[in-house]
């Protein structure tokens, strides 16, 4: 199957051609012939599928860490919980204050007569 330069390859057919070079179905320079590519964009499209793949098996361990998420959604879900109870602390700080203000002409002053 030969494509001119200009037809687009679809991700799919890349990966077909991208596991029959792994499978060692076919070499790199025969497959890019068969898709109409140069062999060195073959190797690239390899080396991109070799790339993702790895990196998807460090992100998402199996288990309850892998339902978890990325090490990174995990790290935004921290630093989520730790913004809220921020939040909450000084939500509480700020309605002691409002209410010490609101009873504060209620206090006696110690300049003030009785």
């Amino acid at each position: 199957m030969t494509r001119s330069r200009r037809s687009k390859i679809s991700a799919e057919d890349k990966v077909r051609y991208v596991l029959a070079v792994l499978a060692g179905e076919m070499t790199g320079a025969e497959a890019a012939r068969r898709c109409g590519v140069s062999a060195v964009q073959m190797t690239k499209w390899k080396h991109q599928f070799l790339e993702a793949g790895s990196a998807r098996m460090q992100e998402v361990p199996s288990g309850p860490a892998g339902r978890a998420g990325t090490p990174e959604q995990r790290r935004l879900k921290l630093e989520n919980q730790e913004l809220k109870l921020a939040l909450a602390e000084a939500t509480v700080q700020l309605r002691i204050w409002q209410r010490g203000a609101a009873l504060a002409h209620q206090v006696p002053s110690k300049t003030s007569k009785s």
